[in-house]
């Protein structure tokens, strides 16, 4: 009962999310006049649930065949929720990553969907995230369908998690063995500031470069010392992929001192993720990363902790800010040294 708590509250979070003007594209069209998360939040709370009976919904794990068209109007349907994503992630996401992906359909059509994820960490933990429905479906009890469906085939030994709109803090704290971490996610966006990150005599030694098949093994060892458990072969495929450029940060002895990954989606750019071993280095693969992009808008989604001086100095506006929550147990990474923006990995870290 206590998963089911989890995941329905997760659900609430995205019903909070999903409003028709897609505040995610409004705010980054809309750089000028930005309404603040709060705002945002403050009008879907008028939104109602619609408890009359439902159409005959069926729930059903994706199948492997079917892969491409699912995930082509799963992207839609996070698109119309505001989040930009583009669908080469969101088919790679499904293909590389092992997870369960429940449909939701009234007569053959998907109408929704929800995602578990297997982090691959030592301590076996899912990540429930890609909670999403078609407008014209949003708001009915559908949700509830939904989320006992999951609850009811998800690993019960499993440590389940989550990352949590701040709001709805005060309604987990009330749940037994329900824990928030001290991991506090802000998401900002907008143009990086060329001046912000011009070079200096502290950082001379430091070099920008792609990633190369030489440094792909040193590159794995540093990922896996912040992720806790390797992803060698995830991360093999993520550089690998076709539609993302990865920069690496050495020293003068070929020392990796951090890595970024960027990609394009909707209306800007990820830059996901981005380590570094200070914020000395996260400015220097930034400052390769504007030169890529030039004046595109961009999107780092990040501790708070870290993220906000670099967000600040870019004059990016912040969107959202979340918290990890678990069921179980909490896992710890490093997250005060060398995390800026998280993997794209299921947003686990």
């Amino acid at each position: 009962m206590m998963i089911f708590f989890i995941i329905a509250g997760w659900i609430t979070m995205a019903r909070l999310l999903q409003k028709s003007i897609r505040p995610m594209d409004w705010l980054l069209r809309n750089s000028g006049t930005l309404q603040t998360c709060s705002n945002i939040l403050e009008k879907s709370c008028n939104l109602h649930t619609d408890l009359r009976p439902q159409q005959q919904l069926v729930i059903r794990v994706m199948e492997k065949h079917e892969l491409e068209e699912k995930t082509k109007i799963i992207t839609q349907m996070v698109n119309d929720e505001g989040w930009n994503q583009c669908w080469n992630w969101v088919k790679f996401l499904f293909t590389t990553v092992p997870n369960k992906c429940y449909l939701a359909e009234i007569n053959s059509k998907l109408i929704g969907c929800a995602a578990s994820f297997d982090t691959g960490i030592d301590i076996p933990t899912q990540y429930i995230g890609y909670i999403v429905f078609k407008p014209e479906y949003r708001n009915k009890n559908y949700y509830t369908t939904l989320s006992r469906y999951v609850n009811n085939h998800i690993n019960k030994e499993h440590n389940i998690i989550g990352n949590v709109i701040n709001r709805l803090i005060p309604f987990y704290e009330e749940k037994e063995n329900v824990k928030k971490t001290s991991l506090h996610l802000t998401v900002y966006a907008g143009t990086l500031n060329h001046s912000a990150l011009n070079d200096d005599e502290a950082n001379s030694n430091i070099k920008v470069v792609p990633i190369s098949e030489a440094l792909m093994s040193n590159v794995f060892q540093y990922d896996a010392a912040i992720y806790t458990a390797s992803r060698s072969k995830y991360l093999n495929t993520w550089f690998n992929c076709g539609f993302t450029t990865t920069y690496v940060a050495i020293d003068e002895e070929g020392l990796v001192l951090g890595y970024t990954t960027l990609y394009e989606v909707e209306h800007s750019y990820r830059i996901s993720p981005l380590y570094a071993n200070g914020l000395h280095v996260a400015k220097k693969l930034l400052a390769k990363v504007a030169l890529t992009i030039k004046d595109e808008k961009v999107m780092l989604y990040g501790p708070h902790n870290n993220l906000v001086k670099l967000a600040n100095q870019h004059g990016m506006k912040e969107l959202f800010q979340f918290t990890r929550m678990y069921s179980k147990q909490d896992i710890p990474i490093p997250l005060e040294k060398s995390v800026y923006s998280i993997s794209g990995v299921v947003q686990f870290i």
